[in-house]
């Protein structure tokens, strides 16, 4: 009989639709900058194609052979696309097998890549963030700002939310959906009601034409964490205070700077892996300001993907590779 090698092809529908536990997606996300950290596993470089400033390009990979998946996320960023209707983000992942390179699945990449996102994010915060965390603000509302609650929920005795969106709908729809979650929640009017007092703080605003460096550091509580899914672009680099923490999740290790370009270049204190291999080394003392600012690296695509790719096979009733 001959084998089909035809990979899956993965809506966002459907993998939103399996409804994979964060909680799981966090585990797997700490488990391969584990292996990163052991080196067990491998992270490729970025591949950027810039066509002009609204519109570009760019692909990320890894490798976990411990697991048997390599995978690469191959994304557009299309600035004109929200005056379409569409999404100005488009992400696609494809998933391989290490032991014969044949494709595996095909994924839409919006679901996937907010929940990694979240899930390093989240990893971060475990680390870095008072054990006690209850408040959390969120500036931006959208399917990050959702990903990243969902992320938390399960690690800290969170109580309260505020949100802040340049578009109230949205604040309004985040608080609304806390709420649901038993969670007092309000609209913030102003974007520092949502940092200034907050254990946590999520950034992930749009990067937009023209300056979008509007937070302040010092509005920081003390102990606060903050992690600036939007690659630091949202928070003013100058009011960043000498005394903070900053990390990253992953960094060139002979300066310690991003392999990346963010907002707040570095060197950073530890990238995530190093976190990882020693979360003791890095734990919240309750007093210093910790900032998490990243792009999101590839090896996080391979863990996440790797995880849908088992949820939607058990979905399907199809045997993982592993089980022959």
């Amino acid at each position: 009989m001959t084998r089909d090698l035809t990979p899956l092809f993965l809506s966002d529908a459907e993998i939103a639709g399996l409804r994979i536990d964060p909680r799981e997606m966090v585990r797997a996300v700490e488990a391969a900058f584990r292996s990163l950290s052991e080196g067990r596993a491998v992270a490729g470089g970025k591949l950027p194609v810039r066509l002009s400033d609204g519109c570009y390009f760019t692909a990320k990979a890894g490798a976990l052979p411990d697991e048997g998946y390599a995978a690469v996320k191959w994304y557009g960023v299309v600035a004109d696309n929200d005056g379409r209707g569409l999404p100005g983000f488009v992400p696609i992942v494809i998933l391989n097998s290490v032991e014969t390179g044949l494709p595996l699945a095909v994924m839409d990449g919006q679901w996937l890549t907010a929940a990694r996102t979240a899930a390093i994010a989240a990893a971060a915060a475990r680390i870095l963030a008072k054990p006690d965390s209850a408040a959390v603000g969120f500036v931006a509302c959208g399917r990050q700002a959702d990903a990243n609650l969902d992320a938390l929920l399960p690690h800290f005795p969170l109580r309260r939310v505020v949100a802040y969106s340049r578009t109230r709908a949205s604040a309004e729809r985040l608080a609304a959906r806390a709420e649901s979650l038993g969670l007092s929640a309000e609209v913030a009017r102003r974007p520092q009601d949502a940092v200034a007092g907050m254990d946590i703080v999520v950034t992930s605003v749009p990067r937009l034409p023209g300056p979008t460096r509007f937070l302040d550091a010092g509005w920081l509580s003390a102990g606060a964490f903050v992690a600036m899914v939007d690659m630091g672009f949202s928070w003013n680099e100058l009011t960043v205070p000498r005394e903070a923490a900053v990390f990253t999740d992953a960094f060139e290790p002979g300066t310690r700077t991003s392999r990346e370009m963010l907002n707040l270049p570095g060197p950073f204190a530890a990238d995530l892996a190093e976190m990882i291999a020693d979360p003791a080394g890095w734990r919240a003392d309750g007093s210093s300001r910790r900032a998490f600012v990243f792009a999101g690296a590839g090896i996080a695509d391979v863990a996440a993907a790797a995880v849908v790719y088992r949820h939607a096979l058990a979905r399907r009733g199809l045997a993982t590779p592993e089980a022959g």
